[in-house]
Order: C-alpha cells, then structure tokens, then sequence
C-alpha cells in the first residue's frame, strides 16, 4: 500500500496516454489479493520498483541539466528506502507469491503497448516483458540491477563449469569443448537460407529428426520489411525456411514464449535461436518453461540497429543501392558485405562510409551496454568472426562454431552425420599475424566513441575509394586474422562498451557497475585505457545521454 501510494503520487510523462506499467501491476487484476497480509511477493516488490524507477527516470527527461539529475537521484534514493522497508516487513514474504497463485490471483500481465520497458532506455527489446514472465524481469534481465555479471553463476549451471579467464580462448569464447571451422557442403545448401545455412540447416535437421517440437527463430515483418525482425514459433520447414535473411534491428524474440504458457501448449522439446541478451533471460527462466529438454543455439551478436529508421539511416551511408539492401555483414576484410536482392554484392571498405557522421545514434543503447558478444549461454555458437577469410562471398564462407556442451555437439551433430556440412581443425583457426591486436585496437576503440557520442566531423568526409581499398587490403593481410581477428572484435566492444556504461552509470549518480568477470580481465590487458578515455568522453557522454529516451 505505501508503494502504491508512493507511485500515484508521481509526475507522469503520459498525461494523457497509456498507464505506466508500475500502476498496471498495482491496480489490476488480482489487486484484491495482493492487499492480503504475505500476498505480495518479494519479486513482485521488485519487480513494480523497476518498472516505477524507469517511468521517474522517463518523466525526468522532461527537466534538464542538473535539476533533472538531482531530481533522479532522489527520487531513486526514496524508492530504494520503501522497498528496503517493504521487504524488511511482515507484508512481503516467500510464500507471498505461491499463496496468491492459490487463491487465483492473474498471472503478470506483459508490459502494455506504448509503455516503458523496465530497463528503459538502455532495454534491448528481448521480448521477456511482453510475456507472463515479467515477473521475473528483475533477475532475468540483462541489463537490470547485476546484469550480465550473472554470466559467470549462470555458466556453472548452464555448462557445469565458469570459463577459465586464466585460458585466453575461455577468457575470449567462454566454456567449450571444441571451436572449429564448420561449411555447408554447397549441393546441401537449403535454397533459402540467411547467409551460409548453416544455422537454417540445424534448424531444418532438429525438427526433421524429431529431436524438437518447436523452432524459436526471426521472419521477416514483410516482403517490402525485409530486413525488419517477425519472432515466431515455427513447427514446420516451410515456416523455418521463410525465415532466411538477415534482420540486424532488435528483436524480441523471447515474446514468442507467450505461446508455451499453459497446458495446452504441445511443446515439449524447443531449439531457441537468439543472441547474448535473450539467451541470458533465457536461461534465467528455463525452470519455469517446463520444457522436457531446452536447445539454445546463438549467433555472435554486436551492434545491432536501434529502429527501422536507424537501418535506413546506415544503408544510405553504406551503400550505392540502399533500397534493395537484403543483408549486410562485417566481415574479416575489414568491408562491409551487402547483399542485393537481384544477388550482386557490395563490398565496402569500412573506412569509406558516405557521412559517417549520420551514423550517430545507429548502434542501440543496449549494444553499447552488452558484454555478451560470445553468446556465453548459448549451448552451439555460429559466426564468421574466428574463421580466416577465404576471399569469397559470405553466403559460401566458412565460418567458425564454439561447442560448448553435449547439447551444442548435438546440435552440430544435426548436420556434420548426414553429411550437410563438414567441421575442420581448430588449428585452421589459428593462422599466423603480424599485427597484433593490442596495436590496433585502442585507435579503432576512439573512432567508435567519436560516432557514438557523435564526435565526427561532417567535413572531414571519408579517404578516397583507392585509399580505403589499400588500407582494408593491407590490415586484412597483416592484421589479427581467424581467432585474433575475433579476440580483437571482443576487445573492441569491450572496451568502447566499459566507457560507455561507466560515463552513464556516473550520469546517474552511481559508482559501481556489474561486470562480467570476462570484462574486467579484458580491461585490465589495455592497463589504464579505459580510464583515460572516460576522462576524454566525460562531457560529450554528458550530452549524449541527456538526449536518451526510455523505449
């Protein structure tokens, strides 16, 4: 009740539109018996604090300057203060939650339409808040309260093990087995696929085979939103092959869980396809799915668009045709790879980008935010970062996997025994450099800062188109290649990433941040890099931040 009141009382930035989540949960079905004495559980005490912190923090941005951000502080101090007193009284108890399932409380209703997500701005639209599963947002989120330090508990129970930071290869791909090479053979290449098949065809294989009932994985919103994400449930190859391409916007492709709630779902054996972020919640409510068994096969994830809008925005500026874009890749020639719907490809050195500068504001805020870019959770990991280029296209490329248990051997087991696609030799993933990676990373670290704090220069445009084709040559030739080229990706996103989170979390008024231990060993490789460009970034990271809002 003081909560509730606590939260009426509070400025709205929805005047006039829809209820904020906080007074969802208060004010709905089943509020007769949340007012019960232990009908309240400590995770749904939790779980309305987030929601309400994210919709004080919303109404926020309508101050400026240091008014708003005391403003924030304090109400964020006052709502921790209740919720401490809260949880401390005889109101909120373990068996809170179970006596109100027996007296026939609602389940959690998912986050409304229009509404702010409990991690606000920084929310990687994983699809969780818009499932019953809400409830568990708190603990299962990425990016709320521990966020992806949980990595190192959830390896033990996921692989049985945490990686060893002391090993590189653990350190950098986390717990495995195996990491090797792996190709379709080209006459088994399924016709629509989104790049080499490989994903499409363990897919294909697991549900042909009868090992699953059920395939998470991302349509397309349409034939003209092609590159636009669809999560669905798919129970047939047809519906699985529909899916090929690339769609590289968030996704939310936990929503499509809503469908397995209840008895009467006939899923019992699931292959879920996703990255970092919706793995780790993911995993975080695998218990509560009741599953039989649980696949998890990830894909290598960085930088995704944060809209349809920020899509358009970097096709323009990559390349010459951005209308009949149908997928675009980073590849380990350091070009951009953008394939066509006719089936011609560019390829565009990454130093040559049309107006750079309108690239700010691309990338989303949770990809800034993320230390997950190995997919840690996953059980089998496809991507082309560790695999040395072979100079061909990217639909034929080999590309690398990271086997991380005996559910991920299976997986690749789906297409490596009926002879679709072949694995190789770790040892083809270590070919030799010149350059190492500790050279090159910290100037590739400060150009990625400038575009995110939007630092580029609009006049100084990009090098000539020979100048960028013999740099790209040249880095490609002598630089980090296969397994270092991958290490040095990691270490890029790590660092810029550190900087990031650091400059806003004192933004907010915090002083610590929750790091994977991954994380911290990587920085500490750089020594005091990561605090000198925090001391280089603070004012523009001030502004940058400033002009944020909540999804």
């Amino acid at each position: 009740a003081e909560l509730r009141n606590f939260v009426a009382v509070q400025p709205s930035p929805w005047s006039s539109g829809p209820r904020h989540p906080a007074r969802d949960l208060l004010q709905g079905p089943g509020r007769e018996a949340r007012r019960e004495p232990g009908a309240i559980s400590r995770a749904a005490v939790q779980e309305v604090a987030t929601v309400s912190a994210a919709v004080l923090l919303a109404a926020g941005t309508r101050l400026t300057g240091a008014r708003r951000r005391l403003l924030q502080r304090s109400r964020a101090s006052r709502l921790r203060r209740r919720v401490r007193l809260l949880a401390s009284s005889g109101d909120v108890s373990a068996a809170g939650e179970t006596a109100s399932r027996e007296r026939g409380a609602a389940a959690p209703r998912p986050v409304a339409p229009g509404s702010v997500y409990p991690a606000a701005e920084v929310c990687s639209r994983c699809g969780l808040c818009d499932t019953g599963h809400i409830d568990r947002v708190t603990e299962a989120c990425a990016f709320l309260g521990d966020g992806m330090s949980r990595i190192d508990g959830l390896e033990e129970r996921v692989h049985g093990r945490r990686r060893g930071v002391a090993d590189e290869d653990e350190l950098y791909f986390g717990v495995h087995s195996a990491i090797l090479p792996v190709s379709m053979k080209a006459e088994r290449m399924p016709a629509k696929r989104s790049w080499t098949g490989v994903v499409t065809s363990i897919a294909l294989e697991m549900l042909r085979q009868g090992r699953v009932d059920a395939v998470v994985c991302v349509a397309s919103q349409s034939p003209e939103r092609r590159m636009e994400p669809r999560p669905i449930l798919a129970r047939t190859a047809e519906e699985i092959l529909a899916t090929g391409g690339v769609k590289p916007v968030l996704s939310s492709n936990l929503s499509v869980l809503e469908e397995l709630r209840g008895a009467a779902s006939d899923v019992r054996r699931l292959l879920f396809i996703g990255v970092g972020c919706q793995v780790q919640a993911l995993r975080s409510i695998e218990a509560d799915l009741g599953l039989e068994a649980l696949y998890v096969l990830g894909t290598n994830c960085v930088d995704n668009t944060a809209s349809s809008e920020a899509l358009g925005r970097f096709l323009r500026s990559a390349s010459e045709t951005p209308e009949t874009a149908m997928g675009f890749e980073f590849m380990q020639d350091m070009r951009i790879h953008v394939k066509h719907v006719d089936g011609k490809y560019e390829r565009i050195p990454i130093f040559s980008l049309k107006e750079p500068h309108t690239c700010t504001g691309v990338i989303a805020p949770s990809c800034y935010s993320c230390f997950d870019y190995s997919n840690a959770l996953a059980d089998l990991v496809v991507g082309y970062m560790a695999a040395p280029w072979e100079d061909r296209e990217m639909t034929s490329h080999t590309q690398y996997c990271v086997v991380r248990n005996d559910r991920g051997r299976e997986l690749l087991e789906a297409i490596t025994d009926p002879g679709l696609a072949q694995a190789g030799s770790s040892a083809d993933l270590d070919p030799w450099s010149l350059i190492s990676r500790e050279a090159v990373v910290p100037a590739t670290v400060k150009q990625e800062l400038d575009l995110a704090y939007g630092l580029r220069d609009p006049s100084r445009g990009s090098p000539p188109a020979w100048l960028a084709e013999t740099l790209a040559d040249i880095i490609t030739q002598v630089g980090p290649r296969g397994k270092e080229f991958a290490k040095a990706s990691i270490d890029r996103a790590t660092l810029r990433n550190l900087v990031y989170v650091r400059l806003r979390a004192l933004w907010r008024g915090k002083d610590e941040v929750p790091l994977p231990a991954s994380a911290r060993a990587i920085e500490e490789k750089y020594g005091g890099l990561v605090a000198e460009l925090m001391e280089a970034y603070q004012g523009p990271a001030a502004d940058s931040l400033a002009s944020l809002k909540p999804q």
